[in-house]
């Protein structure tokens, strides 16, 4: 798909945005810079220039840095846009890169209303307080709302996708699982979420109590650890969508940091139960 053609797949999704959740992007206030591998770094630096200066002390030189579909950028201030930074040498249908792009302009709707316009990242994520444990926590937290949040809009925005029961995902759910001990592990929880909240099961349940009965049981919510991340989202996205605040965050990473001790603990058994 060249430049255009992608720029009118954007336009669509932002329209759809702005029709179902009061959005208002615009071409004014919206820009789809396009690269591939060839040209990403100076691709990069030009829209950083023109846009996004502060952006430049990323560490965009290192390798690994560009290994994304599309990536949002977030306005600061009255006449400031927000772009999305999409690589164009992977081949894709039209509704792929249509819910690419939802998720994108999630993460930019979110940013811009999750601590009424400030940054929840800039404010709490950036050593905020005297404890490097809760620093950690918060980091953690944040990482894995903001993916899941932005997918969950993506997914209730996009009429290509389909409300199915559990027992339907769960290959994609293993995938997932496995994502956790060999991959990025908190995209791996932050879907694992996703794919439940968005289960036939969650969305059809009015509260917790009757989504927990439901859920209880299924792989990998058989961990207590798992059904307590669920439970703290469920309740979250059925009290406010999108507004967070640091309590919320703490909580949700430091039940991540304690998953991920329980995953080390348990591949170390692994491996030495392997070399007796």
């Amino acid at each position: 798909m060249n430049k255009n053609d992608c720029k009118q797949v954007l336009f669509y999704a932002a329209e759809t945005l702005n029709e179902r959740m009061g959005t208002m992007f615009n071409e004014e206030n919206l820009v789809l810079p396009c690269f591939q591998t060839s040209n990403q770094e100076e691709v990069f630096e030009q829209f950083c220039k023109q846009y996004f200066p502060d952006r430049l002390t990323d560490r965009y030189k290192e390798e690994g840095y560009f290994d994304f579909h599309a990536s949002a950028f977030i306005g600061e201030g009255k006449n400031s846009v927000d772009g999305i930074l999409l690589r164009t040498d992977i081949e894709r249908t039209p509704t792929m890169l249509y819910h690419i792009l939802l998720h994108e302009l999630a993460h930019v709707f979110c940013a811009h209303n999750e601590l009424c316009g400030d940054s929840f990242y800039k404010r709490y994520c950036m050593d905020s307080t005297l404890s490097h444990e809760e620093d950690g926590a918060v980091n953690a937290g944040y990482a894995i709302w903001r993916e899941l949040i932005a997918e969950v809009i993506a997914f209730e925005m996009d009429d290509n996708c389909l409300v199915i029961p559990f027992r339907e995902k769960r290959a994609l759910l293993r995938y997932y699982e496995e994502e956790l001990e060999n991959g990025d592990r908190k995209r791996g929880i932050s879907m694992i979420l996703c794919e439940a909240l968005t289960s036939e099961e969650c969305e059809m349940s009015a509260t917790w109590n009757a989504a927990q009965k439901q859920v209880a049981g299924h792989k990998p919510f058989d961990n207590p650890l798992f059904m307590d991340m669920l439970g703290l989202v469920f309740r979250k996205l059925r009290d406010n969508l999108v507004e967070i605040d640091r309590d919320f965050i703490l909580e949700l990473g430091s039940l991540y940091l304690c998953l991920a001790t329980q995953l080390e603990i348990r591949k170390l058994q692994k491996m030495l139960a392997e070399e007796k």
